[in-house]
């Protein structure tokens, strides 16, 4: 009887060893699974922060593409008899893509008016891709009126306006130029004026 006593003690012992020993194993697996666990929780919030950041950096990046216009330089020759001919009227460039090809369809205006001054406008037309763009557009556009004698003392004005989209033509005003302004040497030498718009 002594001898069963023992042999079952012993039996007991290595039962309740191997429980510990297997409740260790399950608390030990299941520490593991929950730090796998937060771990991925944690990648997957750094993975969605990291799309939301680069998701908003091409955003920003298309805004700036719509907003920035690659330079375009327009020259008018015979200004002063071009002047005097369209008082009152416009001189306009050729449609042009702004920000990029396939982009915003625009184009370039000067009003000569009344021997005094000229108006400066862009004008947004309906483009054959306007349905792949996105509205509305933040536009900020420059004109410079340009030293032909050296690279300074230039005329420069700068506007910043918001277009939604439109089925007609839309203008926005960039600024007044004054004759009395334009340097016969260098703004309008050999009677050409040089603009560009950036």
């Amino acid at each position: 009887h002594e001898k069963m006593d023992e042999k079952d003690r012993q039996i007991a012992e290595l039962q309740l060893q191997l429980e510990q020993r297997d409740g260790n194993a399950k608390q030990q697996f299941q520490q593991l699974h929950e730090k796998v666990d937060r771990k991925f929780q944690q990648l997957d919030g750094k993975v969605e922060q990291k799309f939301q950041q680069l998701d908003g950096r091409v955003v920003e990046h298309l805004q700036d593409l719509m907003v920035t216009c690659h330079t375009r330089e327009f020259t008018i020759a015979n200004f002063s008899r071009l002047k005097v001919e369209l008082e009152g009227k416009d001189w306009y460039s050729d449609p042009f893509y702004y920000s990029f090809m396939q982009g915003y369809k625009f184009k370039f205006n000067l009003d000569f008016h009344y021997n005094t001054h000229m108006r400066v406008y862009l004008y947004l037309l309906p483009g054959e891709h306007d349905d792949k763009l996105l509205w509305p557009i933040k536009c900020t556009a420059s004109i410079s009126i340009l030293n032909q004698e050296e690279d300074r003392n230039h005329i420069e004005r700068s506007e910043s306006w918001e277009w939604n989209r439109t089925t007609s033509v839309r203008y926005h005003k960039l600024c007044n130029i004054d004759y009395s302004s334009l340097n016969t040497q260098t703004h309008l030498k050999g009677d050409r004026l040089c603009c560009k718009l950036w």
